[in-house]
């Protein structure tokens, strides 16, 4: 089972970090295969919807993006993790997810989804705008999710530390492991 993990925060040793890196735990510990995959730093262009992916090789800008592609051909399950920024995800992993615009998506094995995600906002409801967008996005795929850890009221870099959330995370990350072995 290879998961691969895509981090869209920009902070580093962030509160969405400490998710992923307790969900990571509980999927290789399950026998899975992780790869933590951080949009910080990366230069990945925004999809133009020129379509040259539908009559070329590949997609006409030239950036990070070839590597998530060569990324996402050898994953099985897909975990998306991001802040929530005005009611949605960062802008660092919206400009990925538009580039699955590209054809090379049909030939992804991804199946299974998870999410992780956290902010600011002491109402829970901030996350149902992200969650709707990630359900879109998995039902254009056939994509199933299996899961998500969302946790509000945690603003400053490492406010999660000890949450039970991290706990969630890590169990989620197990039965992922196991899910995608049925899916």
């Amino acid at each position: 089972m290879r998961i691969t993990i895509l981090n869209g925060s920009p902070r580093k040793g962030g509160n969405t970090e400490a998710l992923t890196r307790a969900l990571a735990e509980g999927a290789r510990q399950a026998g899975a295969e992780v790869t933590e995959f951080c949009v910080r730093g990366k230069r990945i262009g925004p999809c133009g919807n020129c379509d040259y992916c539908f009559t070329h090789e590949g997609c006409v800008l030239r950036d990070d993006m070839d590597e998530v592609y060569d990324l996402l051909l050898r994953t099985d399950a897909l975990v998306f993790a991001t802040p929530v920024y005005f009611y949605t995800m960062s802008a660092q992993l919206k400009a990925l997810i538009d580039r699955l615009h590209n054809p090379v998506r049909a030939q992804m094995p991804v199946r299974t989804t998870a999410v992780l995600s956290v902010c600011a906002d002491d109402d829970r409801a901030a996350f149902e705008p992200l969650l709707a967008t990630f359900a879109a996005i998995e039902g254009y795929l056939g994509w199933r999710r299996v899961g998500e850890v969302t946790v509000a009221n945690v603003e400053k870099k490492g406010e999660i530390a000890g949450h039970p959330a991290l706990w969630e995370a890590r169990s989620l990350g197990e039965r992922l492991a196991h899910t995608g072995l049925e899916a």
